[in-house]
């Protein structure tokens, strides 16, 4: 009987080890063992941003010592990585960086892990409302997280020659912007024909104008609506008749065209007295014009016998965690390090970006940057691209290429307004895919 009753008691004690071997896994979050949890991590980002991405990683993985992590670069554009991303989104990165206006492709690819609680609130408090905007999605009729913003920069604005424009005042308005341009025998180049990005800068100037994007709970675009031809929309082409009349507006115009107009002559003289253009173009810019390099925000613009605000495209580039990543979690943990207030100051300060953060983008070192400054301002005005239309751009980018010959031709402003009502009937018609 003592011989049962000893080995009973052995029993009960291997079991009760096992039971605490069980409830305290040897994980490296505090253990005695001194065993670390380890992590592999994927981590896309662009070509520019790999020394400044790794070092990044590195100080993540430095601050969380209780782990040892191996991070996986990749190299990949904001531009297109919803293409790369779901050419094979099982195996695709933990972490990656995307352009904001990819996001429903992400999200409906399952690309995308939702981010909720404490992080979600924290994210909607540091970070600007246009960025926040940016990277939701409404599912169901619900705003639901998706992404964590890193920038908010990708926006147009004005550079100009300052021996031209002696006083910004006379860049308030685009009636005056031209002007002095034309006296000077100098053009303004605004990419208005094959791009509607900028020339939706005209109808968004109305915030009654726009589009309306209905998708089913995959994220499939199931309608259209488009309100572009009513008399607000017209207003806007009868402005549109008028300004692409004036003889210093060039409106078939590209980037090299622009550096080009800036690139001084052999008597120090330029072409072009100023341009519509964003912050890739800065750094040469600069380099061209020197001290007489200025930026200003879009000016105002005459519709509908009214001066009204140019407004614009906002893009962003965020930060996505993959839906289908093994360690999600700790790639939350990853992505909210690499777009937090430190990192968005390190952006900027190494980058040039544009913060979505509100301490960075508050303060006196982007307050002082000539350039972010002016993108800042600009963003107040813009609408976040996001939910475009899938045949939005096509359309928009040829709506007044027929004005081009008729200026050649002098035969511009006598264009009827029927006709342009026609225009934009045929527009609304292509973007919606309903016929009139």
């Amino acid at each position: 009987m003592k011989k049962i009753k000893v080995i009973a008691l052995v029993l009960v004690v291997l079991m009760l080890g096992a039971l605490i071997v069980a409830c305290n896994p040897s994980t490296g979050d505090g253990d005695g063992d001194g065993t670390k949890t380890k992590y592999t991590l994927t981590v896309w980002g662009s070509q520019e941003d790999q020394e400044m991405l790794k070092a990044m990683c590195a100080a993540y993985a430095e601050a969380n010592p209780q782990n040892e992590y191996k991070f996986l670069f990749g190299v990949q554009s904001e531009a297109d990585a919803a293409d790369k991303v779901l050419n094979d989104v099982t195996s695709g990165p933990d972490v990656y960086s995307f352009a904001s206006d990819q996001i429903n492709k992400l999200y409906a690819g399952g690309a995308l892990a939702r981010i909720g609680g404490t992080i979600e609130t924290n994210l909607k408090e540091i970070n600007s409302e246009g960025s926040i905007d940016a990277a939701t999605i409404t599912v169901n009729g619900q705003d639901q997280l998706y992404a964590y913003p890193m920038t908010g920069d990708n926006c147009y604005f004005v550079y100009y020659d300052k021996r031209v424009y002696s006083d910004p005042s006379q860049l308030a308005t685009l009636d005056s912007m031209l002007d002095v341009a034309d006296a000077a025998g100098k053009k303004v180049h605004f990419k208005l024909n094959d791009d509607g990005w900028y020339l939706s800068s005209f109808f968004f100037a109305n915030p009654n104008l726009g589009y309306e994007v209905t998708y089913d709970e995959s994220m499939v675009q199931t309608a259209v609506t488009c309100n572009y031809n009513n008399a607000d929309g017209l207003k806007v082409m009868q402005s549109l008749r008028s300004y692409v009349n004036h003889n210093a507006l060039v409106i078939q115009t590209d980037d090299s065209k622009i550096i080009a107009g800036f690139t001084p002559d052999a008597n120090g003289e330029v072409e072009v007295a100023a341009a519509i253009s964003g912050t890739w173009n800065a750094a040469t810019i600069k380099q061209l014009l020197g001290e007489n390099m200025g930026v200003i925000k879009l000016p105002t613009a005459n519709i509908g016998g009214q001066q009204v605000q140019l407004s614009g495209y906002m893009g962003f580039k965020l930060v996505g965690v993959n839906g289908y990543s093994q360690n999600k979690g700790e790639a939350h943990k990853l992505a909210q390090w690499l777009t937090n207030e430190q990192n968005q100051k390190k952006r900027f300060e190494i980058r040039g970006f544009g913060p979505t953060n509100k301490v960075v983008a508050a303060s006196e070192a982007v307050l002082n940057d000539p350039v972010i400054s002016v993108v800042m301002e600009q963003a107040q005005f813009n609408r976040a691209q996001k939910g475009v239309p899938g045949n939005y751009w096509t359309p928009m980018g040829s709506l007044i290429t027929p004005f081009i010959a008729e200026k050649e031709a002098g035969t511009l402003l006598s264009v009827s307004d029927e006709t342009l009502q026609e225009y934009l009937d045929a527009l609304v018609a292509q973007i919606t895919g309903v016929s009139a």
